[in-house]
């Protein structure tokens, strides 16, 4: 296993946890020992989990298996310049790029193809499991983890630093627990909308906006641009268009209406730091680290406004005295 994929899969199982951990501490706080509070909030998030997947997977896998059936018809429809994607593939030679890509990658009808998908599916359930006990470890150790990490800071300075430390975790937490509710929300409206338009495979398509919610800024136009593309070729273009419309408005909804509300005690950081966080954490980490570039920023922001600017301040006022 190589080096970072093993530095992702931590920084993914410590995400989680940070995101589960005001979970817990209520709990505790409660009279709950805490190795039965991870416990109690381990068996709730895996029996969510595991109804999620049981009443998902199956029509997801029929929808899924569905439309790559429907591959030929799209690209029928990319051939036919009479068609509006056709005029698309006219213009943007749509067609050729999915050849390249396609010509690039190994046939799954091979037994080459087969083995690395084989390869693939169980690396894939290997870094699950991976990070499913981690996330373990790392609740059941998370104050013990917490005070190791101050006591690197100066004895006078320590507690000092355990606040700004426990506010930077609070805050991560919510910044998780509050993500993966605009998720929820964003699956529930785009699935209204794909089934009041009578578009085929409308829940895999809704799921798949959901993830994509997760990653700030671009995740959601990524995905209502490819689902009005399915839109377009499976229903008509007014389908499309009423598509484009609810993403446009779904989106201001979301980042004025329903972030604010959900996300206001937690991270408090200016579109440019997000914008700027998103595309730093993207390159470094990919996907990961788009997810975490939004708290981490805020935890510097944190930093800086509880820090640094009265350092400076004080610098300052000692230096003109």
């Amino acid at each position: 296993m190589a080096l970072q994929q093993v530095l992702l899969l931590l920084v993914a199982a410590a995400f989680i946890a940070i995101g589960l951990e005001p979970a817990v501490d209520w709990l505790t706080r409660h009279h709950l020992r805490r190795g039965w509070a991870v416990l109690v909030i381990s068996l709730i998030a895996v029996a969510m989990l595991a109804g999620f997947l049981a009443a998902a997977v199956p029509p997801i896998v029929n929808e899924a298996t569905q439309l790559v059936k429907q591959g030929p018809h799209f690209l029928q429809q990319l051939q036919n310049k009479n068609t509006v994607f056709g005029h698309l593939n006219a213009r943007f030679h749509i067609e050729d790029k999915l050849k390249t890509a396609a010509s690039s990658k190994l046939s799954i009808s091979s037994f080459s193809g087969l083995l690395s998908v084989g390869k693939a599916v169980v690396s894939f359930t290997f870094d699950v499991l991976v990070v499913i006990v981690l996330v373990l470890y790392f609740l059941a150790d998370f104050p013990r983890i917490k005070r190791v990490f101050y006591r690197l800071a100066p004895l006078p300075r320590r507690p000092r630093v355990a606040l700004l430390g426990d506010e930077i975790l609070s805050r991560t937490g919510g910044y998780i627990l509050g993500n993966v509710l605009t998720s929820l929300i964003a699956i529930i409206c785009q699935y209204i909308i794909l089934l009041v338009l009578g578009v085929p495979y409308a829940l895999v398509l809704s799921i798949f906006v959901g993830v994509l919610d997760l990653v700030p800024l671009v995740g959601s136009t990524i995905a209502g641009v490819l689902v009005t593309l399915v839109t377009l070729a499976a229903v008509s273009l007014s389908a499309a268009i009423i598509n484009v419309a609810f993403t446009i408005i779904y989106r201001l909804v979301e980042d004025y209406l329903i972030n604010p509300r959900i996300l206001k005690r937690t991270v408090d950081v200016s579109p440019l730091v997000t914008i700027v966080a998103v595309l730093i954490g993207g390159a470094l980490l990919g996907i990961i680290g788009a997810l975490i570039a939004v708290p981490a920023a805020a935890a510097v922001q944190l930093m800086i406004t509880e820090v640094v600017y009265p350092r400076m301040d004080s610098a300052g006022t000692t230096a003109t005295d």
